[in-house]
């Protein structure tokens, strides 16, 4: 019997008046998530701010979500352009007891290949957790290409790629390629990814509908709603799109770092 996809909400990362991390939402966004039956959250990726949170906050923030991993799997977002500072996200936060990491290609130094390939063998290497491979090129600026990947194949840890890219003949391709979970990470691609069996989707909008989303798994004739709620992101950069919505839903996320803005 085919397997539900998998719906993962990137977490937006809430933030008080003054622009410190909101706590208080914080429990409510990820208590709203566990009731309506996400698959996991990822925590400190793209939509969630990752790179405008300095240090600290992002270390505070990762052991304090960590109370919630015996009810809803938690993924950490612990990428960066450099290696070095990966592995040693890795192993600073290899002792908790998290679902596994979220490791984006290194972005703006442009790697060849080679660099890539020995990149992510080298974090399956340090890691004890299981890896999410994110491949999103257009704010990269590079691509993994599929021969790339299958030198990975053998990297254990391993076990998801979160794929932001709108090539689907790629997505296709990637399902016959790689033993991992192929999870889409581009909303616009849900529905086609419901009709094609893809294992999942890392999602921004389920941080709003994703009782929706869920409805959508069952019920095609809510795929119309799904559209229209899918449009209303239209225009905005992530995250700043999901925090207007959100609080125009009632929810307090605050506002978005710069160079970010409404």
């Amino acid at each position: 019997m085919q397997k539900e996809m998998k719906i993962i909400t990137a977490l937006v990362t809430p933030f008080n008046p003054d622009l410190s991390i909101n706590y208080h939402m914080v429990d409510q966004l990820i208590e709203r998530q566990i009731a309506e039956g996400a698959d996991g959250i990822v925590i400190g990726g793209t939509t969630g701010e990752a790179h405008l949170l300095d240090k600290q906050e992002m270390y505070e923030l990762y052991h304090y979500v960590v109370k919630y991993a015996k009810r809803i799997p938690i993924y950490l977002g612990v990428g960066s352009a450099s290696t070095n500072e990966t592995l040693k996200l890795i192993k600073r936060f290899n002792h908790l007891d998290v679902a596994g990491f979220l490791v984006v290609v290194p972005y703006y130094v442009l790697p060849p290949q080679k660099g890539l390939i020995k990149h992510f063998q080298l974090l399956s290497e340090a890691s004890e957790k299981p890896l999410i491979l994110y491949h999103i090129p257009k704010r990269t600026g590079i691509t993994l290409t599929l021969d790339s990947l299958a030198k990975l194949k053998s990297c254990s840890r391993i076990t998801m790629i979160k794929e932001a890219c709108l090539d689907k003949k790629r997505l296709s391709k990637l399902k016959k390629l790689l033993p991992w979970e192929i999870m889409l990470g581009d909303d616009s691609l849900f529905l086609w990814g419901i009709r094609h069996r893809i294992d999942g989707i890392i999602s921004v909008i389920s941080n709003s509908h994703l009782s929706l989303m869920k409805q959508c798994l069952r019920n095609r004739k809510q795929w119309k709603e799904y559209r229209l709620a899918l449009a209303l992101l239209k225009g905005y950069p992530n995250p700043v799109g999901i925090k207007v919505l959100l609080k125009k839903m009632g929810f307090s996320v605050g506002s978005v770092r710069l160079p970010l803005c409404e």
